[in-house]
């Protein structure tokens, strides 16, 4: 029989990220695209076509290649799953020949979504195989290891976005080389670009843009004119809904050329890594945006004046606020943000309430940014007390707050709390009224206090499939539910309805 029409189905994604496609890359290479009209071979077995397609689609790429070699109908079969293909995530691994990689794209020309993992340098010829062989290309991130490096320049990634007409969204990383670029596009609202360093130039004329995301290195020597940068965007970008931007060149004056830009869209703003944004910088982002729902500031030079200036314009929309590695907040600052903030949920003070006697330097959670305290930080008490009360947080960070002492949480919501490296936390001076934790993050703390949060999160119990007690009108003719408390004692066959559950925690050290 030959082989049947793909019916109708949900998108095709095929992932390479195994290793066992890299090893079978040498066979994979010597199996080539055979145009010719096979639609008369049929399918070996008594299964319609039709089957048969649907057993091969669900076989992950590794069984695709082998099925391939099985039969001409299975051939077939393979080539259309190929063709059909959305989706596609390939490691290209550093023994892969230019071959392999535009084979992959060719079997697949439908293509509108490529991740590409790269163990090996590459450079604008990438951009090239993949404008040739897909034409409706609508995403691409392209991501590499430590030993790859990303040689494509500005002027190559500007004509590749240029020219592509259904391109929505871009991921790269490793940008070290772009040197700079002009971006055109009617049709990109996603960019993500990484390991930026010393652009001469960043222009942006994307009006349909919606969000982006600029990391640049973590060396000095960066060049990069960020007020410039700032300018165009807030120009150029008129939709831009999320803004992050990593840099230790980030300034006020950065920060004011963003600020006079009419982003009356704009709902997260992230300026990371900027020592010289000041309160003064928090007083020109709440003026011109009084809507935001993430703030981000972390790595900056605020204090507690710029917490309430925060809290006085955008009680009613803020739900995350990351502080993290702002050595100018305290204890306070950090209470009367959860105080006045009744919408918070996720808030990530780490590295803020700090032992200003200890001469370690710290790193953020993955280990990315060495963080020294700047010279204008206050000389707070070494040991600081914490008290949150709040209905709606359910993130709350505290990682590397060397100078907490205590810490008092009353959260019915919180269900991630981050303690590590609080190595001064008094365990007799921790309470967590928080009922539905799932995870406390405890690394790097003392025995003692990993004890006390042991005992106190597996402490406590939940009424579990409670079960109202009933009772009947005297005629019988209702049934009406009481409260627990004024019914009479229930018999022992009745108490099985209501079971008391130990509430699961894990704590992670």
């Amino acid at each position: 029989m030959p082989c049947a029409t793909p019916p109708p189905r949900g998108r095709r994604v095929l992932s390479f990220d195994d290793v066992s496609v890299a090893d079978s890359m040498e066979d994979f290479e010597e199996e080539r695209l055979d145009h010719e009209d096979l639609s008369d071979l049929e399918i070996i077995g008594k299964l319609p076509g039709s089957c048969w397609w649907e057993i091969l689609r669900r076989l992950p790429p590794v069984g695709l290649l082998a099925a391939a070699a099985v039969c001409t109908g299975f051939r077939e079969t393979t080539r259309r799953l190929w063709r059909a293909t959305e989706e596609l995530s390939l490691r290209v691994p550093a023994k892969a020949q230019t071959g392999f990689f535009r084979s992959m794209l060719q079997k697949c020309s439908g293509l509108q979504k490529l991740i590409l993992r790269f163990e090996s340098d590459f450079d604008a010829s990438i951009l090239a195989y993949i404008a040739f062989s897909c034409p409706d290309l609508q995403s691409l991130e392209i991501f590499t290891s430590e030993s790859s490096v990303n040689r494509i320049s500005g002027d190559d990634l500007s004509r590749f976005i240029a020219e592509r007409r259904c391109l929505t969204n871009l991921k790269m990383e490793g940008c070290y080389n772009l040197g700079g670029f002009a971006f055109t596009s009617s049709s990109l609202s996603t960019l993500w670009l990484s390991d930026l360093h010393s652009l001469s130039k960043m222009v942006f004329n994307c009006p349909n843009l919606k969000e982006i995301s600029l990391n640049f290195s973590l060396q000095e020597n960066d060049s990069t004119d960020l007020i410039t940068a700032m300018d165009s965007l807030g120009r150029t970008c008129p939709k831009l809904q999320n803004i992050h931007v990593a840099s230790i060149k980030l300034s006020h004056e950065a920060v004011l050329a963003l600020s006079a830009a009419n982003l009356r869209y704009l709902r997260m703003l992230s300026l990371v890594l900027g020592t010289e944004i000041t309160d003064a910088s928090v007083a020109a982002i709440t003026t011109s945006f009084s809507k935001l729902d993430l703030l981000d500031l972390s790595g900056s030079s605020i204090s507690d004046s710029g917490i309430g200036m925060i809290c006085n314009v955008l009680p009613d929309t803020l739900s995350k606020l990351l502080l993290a590695l702002c050595p100018n907040i305290t204890s306070s600052g950090i209470q009367f943000a959860a105080a006045q903030l009744p919408r918070l949920e996720v808030m990530d003070c780490g590295m803020t309430i700090c032992d200003p006697n200890s001469d370690d330097t710290s790193n953020d959670e993955d280990g990315n940014i060495d963080f020294h305290r700047t010279p204008n930080s206050k000389s707070h008490h070494v040991y600081q007390k914490l008290i949150i009360k709040h209905s709606r947080l359910k993130k709350l960070s505290l990682w590397g707050c060397s100078g907490l002492d205590a810490l008092h949480l009353n959260g019915p919501l919180l269900n991630d709390l981050n303690l590590n490296s609080c190595k001064n936390l008094n365990p007799g001076r921790l309470i967590l009224n928080c009922p539905n934790l799932q995870d406390v993050h405890a690394l790097d703390c003392e025995d003692k206090l990993i004890e006390t949060i042991e005992t106190q999160v597996g402490s406590s119990f939940s009424l579990s499939e409670y079960i109202v007690s009933s009772k009947r009108f005297p005629d019988g003719s209702k049934r009406v539910r009481v409260p627990f408390l004024v019914c009479s004692p229930l018999p022992d066959d009745d108490r099985k309805c209501t079971r008391m559950v130990k509430r699961q925690c894990r704590v992670i050290v």
